[in-house]
């Protein structure tokens, strides 16, 4: 998958510059970490067109997708076109599990120029905060195009704006109910989310080019203290050496019901993106690719766990090989050849 996306990126257009020259001066801080993030928002968002991201036929026919005509309403007024959706975080991933003992259900609405955003389920883990949501027109009409919420996220009160991916997609064939599963990585905050935070979400616009300007606005608290809890924790702690000399040093392999992450650090600034291609003892096989890194510090995660594409946590010894391919130079186009650095190891999960 991460191949196609490196392909993918080659045509992304951000305000980060097209061409990819910021690569050259910086691919490791901030720009490279944005950049980052756009390649695996965008190639998720491919992907979840290609797999149907929200199986309408088998989630239709699933209790967790439940359609309900009724009404919204917002202070004495009452919006009669509106659909109330009972659409989990789960669903919109395509993972088996519920997430039941870890969510906290928002399902608070908010209105303005004529749209209306539902905020469904919050997830917090480790360094991240994962929701859904949907939007509709306050008349009820069909949307033509996708009107993607564009907005910052606050984590008690303070702007933790940073990397963020997700994927959208229409949740009924008439295009009226727009659903969006979004993640906020919040890497290296010094925020302890094991335990209860404030959350407030702001969205100002609806779509990134000529969007509708407006303001949607959410508060709610939530903890990941219980997923933080369950999930299985493998050391590795491998060191290897890139072909520019940076040394990366494999810290662990986490999993639980929301994700599977591999923690690493880099002795210096490398313009090298890293990816770990991993087999488990029941022939599951996955790619961890890189998703958020903040200085030295950073993780890959395993990207095929939408669709439950993971690693079995029973099934005993992973076998993981470390690749490397080099960023550009220039003209910004990414090459797919990516080199294996060092041997294949095994890790016991």
């Amino acid at each position: 998958m991460n191949r196609e996306a490196y392909k993918l990126a080659n045509e992304i257009k951000t305000e980060l510059g097209a061409s990819g020259d910021y690569l050259a001066e910086c691919p490791s801080d901030v720009e490279m970490k944005r950049y980052e993030n756009r390649v695996l928002n965008e190639i998720r968002k491919e992907k979840q067109v290609k797999r149907n991201m929200f199986r309408r036929a088998s989630v239709a026919a699933c209790a967790a997708l439940v359609l309900v005509a009724g009404t919204v309403a917002f202070g004495d007024e009452v919006h009669a076109a509106i659909k109330q959706i009972g659409w989990s975080i789960s669903s919109a991933l395509g993972i088996s599990g519920d997430l039941e003992d870890y969510k906290e259900v928002v399902n608070t609405s908010a209105v303005d120029k004529g749209y209306v955003i539902t905020l469904q389920e919050a997830v917090v883990s480790e360094e991240k905060l994962v929701i859904n949501y949907t939007l509709q027109r306050e008349d009820g009409q069909p949307m033509e195009s996708y009107l993607t919420p564009d907005g910052a996220l606050y984590v008690n009160g303070k702007n933790c704006t940073g990397g963020s991916g997700g994927s959208a997609g229409f949740l009924d064939e008439e295009q009226k109910v727009l659903g969006v599963v979004a993640d906020y990585n919040l890497f290296d905050m010094g925020i302890d989310f094991s335990r209860e935070n404030e959350y407030q979400i702001v969205f100002h616009q609806l779509g990134f080019e000529d969007g509708v300007k407006g303001k949607w606005e959410f508060a709610f608290r939530a903890d990941g203290a219980d997923l933080i809890a369950d999930t299985r924790r493998t050391s590795i702690e491998k060191e290897f050496e890139l072909p520019d000399g940076v040394k990366v040093t494999l810290k662990e392999l986490t999993a639980n019901d929301l994700e599977q992450r591999i923690s690493y650090g880099i002795s210096d600034t490398t313009s090298y993106l890293l990816m770990i291609k991993a087999v488990d003892g029941a022939g599951n096989r996955v790619e961890f690719g890189v998703r958020s890194q903040n200085g030295k510090s950073g993780y890959m995660q395993n990207e095929e766990v939408i669709d439950d594409g993971r690693l079995d946590v029973d099934a005993g010894m992973v076998t993981m090989t470390l690749y490397a391919v080099e960023l550009p130079e220039g003209d910004g186009q990414i090459s797919d050849d990516y080199v294996q650095v060092g041997e294949v190891f095994e890790v016991a999960f």
